[in-house]
């Protein structure tokens, strides 16, 4: 029998979680819209458990309504505010479930999933809203990811520590792995969902107890499921997926690119299985110390590469 339960897919930024959501948003029961982003600030400022109070329930519609990807979920904010004055001491699941059954009502399907990757953050407390949900962690090779942000003109940071998004998460990842939420949480690599797409939506489909459908694996990828603000971001997202995409700091990276982003990125990646470029012992040492110079002056680095691009003294295609 189908499940029903909620499941969230989550990881660090630029790590393919849309290829994901539009392959299974493929399937016939599974509906994931764009991401809701708003249940960070209310886990941060409301009780998860306890009834809320009339002026609580108010103020979690209005976190709702005022987050800025509110507009992406394209539901009436006076309609929200209404049914949400129907409900007596509700609990916080209870008035994130408006949002989440309106969006599956539209969708005329019988299941939905959310897709927001900051969420890695927020694991155990999601599961205490949620004590039957399921997780997809997706993860990607870190040097992909970095390239990925620094092509877009993000904010990467890959020199300093948890303030790159893809080390703060695999150190959530590491955490939830001898937690009580290991069972609930399915680590999923990037490059499996581009190269053994069919083997790996089964194994992803038998997690969420659903039954595999083949037109997952050509779900025709759609623009205009994306908000229209963000399309500029996943231009790639109609191309067909090809192993191109797997790897693509081996075409991309020199050797002294690759060299610092392995310095900083290191320990996570042998942690998680990906291969370093310099990867033999008598680099190691090298390696430990560029990481250590890099991180500890991060705080310049924040300052200055930015300054120095503003001012076209930096390279213009140094993957930094």
């Amino acid at each position: 029998m189908p499940e029903n339960t909620r499941f969230f897919i989550v990881g660090a930024g630029r790590s393919g979680s849309t290829l994901l959501r539009l392959l299974l948003t493929a399937h016939s029961r599974i509906h994931i819209p764009p991401e809701t982003w708003f249940i960070i600030p209310l886990v941060e400022r409301m009780p998860i458990e306890a009834r809320l109070s009339t002026t609580q329930t108010e103020d979690v519609v209005d976190i709702i309504i005022s987050n800025y990807r509110w507009p992406d979920m394209e539901i009436d904010a006076e309609s929200l505010k209404r049914d949400s004055a129907t409900l007596e001491l509700p609990r916080l699941r209870q008035v994130i479930d408006l949002v989440y059954d309106h969006l599956l009502r539209r969708s005329g399907k019988a299941r939905l999933g959310d897709k927001t990757p900051p969420y890695i953050a927020i694991v155990p407390q999601l599961a205490a809203l949620y004590p039957e949900a399921k997780f997809i962690h997706l993860i990607r090779d870190g040097r992909d990811v970095a390239i990925s942000y620094i092509e877009m003109t993000y904010e990467c940071r890959f020199y300093d520590g948890r303030r790159f998004d893809w080390i703060a998460a695999l150190e959530k990842a590491r955490s939830y792995r001898r937690s009580e939420h290991a069972a609930q949480i399915l680590e999923v690599r990037y490059e499996n969902l581009v190269a053994r797409q069919e083997a790996t939506l089964r194994e992803i489909c038998t997690f969420l107890g659903e039954e595999f459908e083949p037109q997952m694996l050509d779900p025709q990828p759609r623009i205009t499921a994306i908000p229209e603000r963000e399309r500029h971001i996943h231009r790639k997202i109609n191309r067909p997926v090809s192993p191109d995409l797997i790897g693509v700091w081996r075409r991309k990276l020199s050797g002294i690119e690759c060299f610092l982003m392995e310095s900083c990125l290191r320990d996570y990646l042998i942690d998680f299985g990906y291969e370093l470029r310099f990867r033999a012992s008598a680099w190691q040492l090298l390696l430990m110390g560029m990481g250590w110079a890099l991180r500890s002056s991060a705080w310049l680095l924040d300052r200055a590469v930015p300054y120095l691009r503003r001012r076209n003294l930096f390279p213009k295609n140094f993957y930094f």
